[in-house]
């Protein structure tokens, strides 16, 4: 009986640890990811950034954002060992697009605009952007962006996903 009880206390320990090693480490979800940006109202009249960093897939490899449009400009500021890549431009199309080169399961990215010292009428129109994050094609989060005119500060969208 003795060795039974041995027997038991030693399945129960193992049981126990196996069971608790697995909540310690979560599988991590990695998919395709793309970001868009689509932008309204006098967008010609901001500096806009966008910033994409932390793209991560597997324990900590940094993956590539792409940018595909506007197809006409490369990054402005890459920064690889930080896995940083900023746009920063005068838009003259009203859409930006962003794709992780391989799957991955976290990214970050900053977006804001800041007025051109430009006069303005009574007819201009803040920039308003709606940010959309897809993963595998369908989409993730979705965020509203607006601007705010020349003589005020903007505040940008900061965001860091991990996608379940």
């Amino acid at each position: 009986m003795k060795k039974l009880n041995c027997i038991l206390l030693l399945f129960l320990v193992s049981f126990s640890l196996a069971c608790s090693s697995e909540d310690e480490n979560p599988k991590l979800v990695e998919k395709a990811v793309t970001i868009e940006i689509e932008m309204g109202g006098d967008y010609f009249e901001y500096l806009v950034t966008l910033s994409v960093h932390s793209m991560l897939s597997g324990t900590s490899t940094f993956v590539a954002p792409q940018l595909v449009e506007p197809s006409s400009l490369e990054w402005t500021q890459v920064i690889e060992q930080g896995n940083t890549y900023s746009l920063t431009y005068e838009p003259t199309m009203s859409s930006i697009e962003v794709r992780s080169a391989s799957d991955i399961h976290s990214l970050g990215f900053v977006f804001n605009a800041v007025p051109l010292d430009r006069e303005l009428d009574e007819t201009f129109e803040v920039l308003t952007a709606t940010i959309r994050v897809f993963a595998d094609g369908e989409v993730y989060r979705e965020y509203d962006y607006e601007a705010l005119p020349s003589g005020q500060t903007s505040v940008p969208i900061s965001e860091n996903i991990t996608l379940e």
